[in-house]
């Protein structure tokens, strides 16, 4: 009984988030962005509250991080401008790893001992700079919280078997390489190799410019930021106020929920979640959906969410908190809008792979950020498993929870593509603005959505790792180049 309280507690949570992050949407859609908007955002964390069973200090870190995002940018600006948008996310687990230096020395310690086997690594990084810029695993995405080929957590997986550390210790690392994202050359590694080889320079001097970043961002975390925010014409606010600020007004409940037994590798987590989410209420998102069928992708995808979670409880199917049907049902959603105009997973990962090599061949600087485009691909086929009749899928099922998509069939605009293509042939069109979130599939996943979930799901067992996760994500590119399997770490244990 306490259970099922418990599951349809966090599933009305996470309904009411990302209602109301949609409600945001709707009413600012098309309009001027301000800081400001961002308030019914954070009234909805403010009134989460912790279940008996989860950790109370976990809550706490969570709503001091989205108090002190949201009041240092809103004193500090009333605009972020579209290119600084990315970077709302990347300040807080500097913040973090600064606080945990000076609480844990050991902790620091071991990133000192991280550092001399980065250097000591040349023909791994090597290895994977070439790889990141000339397409050697094809599409990949940098932050991938699964170890696969390409991304930055691999990697640090196997310089990390090269250190004598402890594991916990080697878990926030990889963490703090993927979904943490300790500070922004996570998302940007090898951009200084290509950059130094472009200038001229040898591939050797060219692999000491990238190690010198890759040393730097674990010994001085908020000056390496602070430079890189320089670098990339970030002009949004004061930058490093920011940071500086960020980390003074979290520092008390950071330190509460270690010494609550919070793994370090969630309390890079919590804060990101917390303050970094917001970017998905912006500039950006208002002008994606301008556009009503984009509009009428997302309100559906919520309403096929909330519908799904309240079916769950009147049928008395929401009793696990682990098993709250969430990206799930967006995932399937947005399968089935793929499928109306007739395109499959497969034809969206065919058409990006061959367009991602060509790219390559135009400019591989284009890739020297976070390119999204494989978990778009990967979001979509997982999506498809979910729709599928047996024995193919689960047949609109997850964990015997029915997925409801008829808030998709009785939407008037996406059934109704002809008032928004010819009227003869409107074959295309919720398709076309279904693939206007390929480089940004995290509003269709929903970010405001599954952070909060996670988070909900830390306080429940604070003193395990929640990532990386270590599965296999059954990728879409893997059925075109089926021997990327052998580079992939996403099932190993960081040792």
């Amino acid at each position: 009984m306490l259970e099922g309280r418990l599951a349809e507690k966090i599933g009305d949570d996470v309904v009411r988030i990302q209602r109301n992050w949609i409600k945001i949407i709707e009413e600012k859609r098309g309009k001027k962005f301000k800081v400001s908007d961002w308030r019914l955002m954070l009234k909805t964390k403010n009134d989460l509250e912790p279940h008996e069973r989860q950790l109370k200090e976990v809550f706490d870190l969570y709503i001091v991080s989205a108090n002190a995002g949201y009041d240092i940018i809103r004193g500090l600006t009333d605009y972020i401008y579209p290119q600084d948008e990315p970077w709302l996310e990347h300040y807080q687990t500097t913040a973090v790893f600064e606080i945990l230096y000076e609480y844990d020395r050991e902790f620091k310690r071991a990133s000192t001992a991280l550092v001399k086997t980065i250097d000591r690594s040349d023909d791994l990084i090597q290895k994977e700079v070439f790889a990141r810029f000339y397409g050697r695993y094809g599409q990949t995405w940098i932050v991938d919280y699964v170890a696969t080929p390409g991304s930055f957590s691999n990697l640090y997986k196997r310089i990390l078997e090269r250190v004598n550390m402890r594991p916990d210790y080697k878990w926030t690392f990889i963490n703090a390489v993927s979904a943490a994202r300790n500070t922004s050359y996570s998302v940007m590694f090898g951009s200084k190799f290509l950059e130094a080889l472009n200038s001229g320079k040898s591939i050797n001097e060219a692999i000491k410019a990238e190690k010198e970043v890759l040393k730097e961002m674990w010994l001085n975390p908020l000056e390496t930021q602070v430079r890189i925010m320089k670098e990339v014409g970030h002009k949004s606010f004061d930058y490093e106020r920011c940071i500086k600020m960020f980390k003074k007004k979290i520092y008390e409940a950071t330190v509460k929920a270690a010494e609550a037994g919070v793994h370090y590798s969630n309390l890079s987590l919590i804060p990101l979640w917390a303050a970094g989410d917001f970017h998905h209420v912006s500039q950006t998102t208002y002008n994606l959906c301008k556009g009503d069928i984009e509009f009428a992708i997302l309100q559906s995808l919520t309403d096929a969410l909330e519908r799904t979670i309240d079916n769950a409880k009147k049928d008395g199917k929401l009793r696990d908190p682990y098993k709250i049907p969430t990206w799930e049902v967006t995932a399937s959603a947005s399968a089935y809008i793929m499928r109306l105009d007739g395109f499959t997973s497969s034809m969206v990962a065919d058409l990006l792979m061959r367009r991602f090599y060509n790219l390559i061949l135009k400019d591989p600087k284009i890739f020297r950020y976070e390119c999204m485009n494989e978990e778009f691909v990967n979001f979509l086929s997982q999506g498809e498993y979910f729709i599928e009749k047996p024995p193919r899928g689960l047949g609109r099922k997850v964990w015997n929870v029915n997925i409801d998509l008829s808030p998709i069939e009785k939407n008037e605009i996406l059934s109704n593509p002809q008032h928004y293509s010819w009227p003869e042939c409107p074959i295309t069109s919720r398709f076309a603005s279904l693939l206007r979130f390929a480089d940004e599939p995290f509003h269709l996943i929903s970010d405001p959505m599954v952070c909060l979930y996670a988070t909900e799901l830390i306080a429940l067992n604070p003193g395990k790792p929640h990532l990386p996760y270590l599965f296999c994500k059954k990728c879409v590119s893997a059925k075109y180049l089926p021997f990327r399997c052998k580079y992939c770490l996403a099932e190993k244990e960081p040792q």
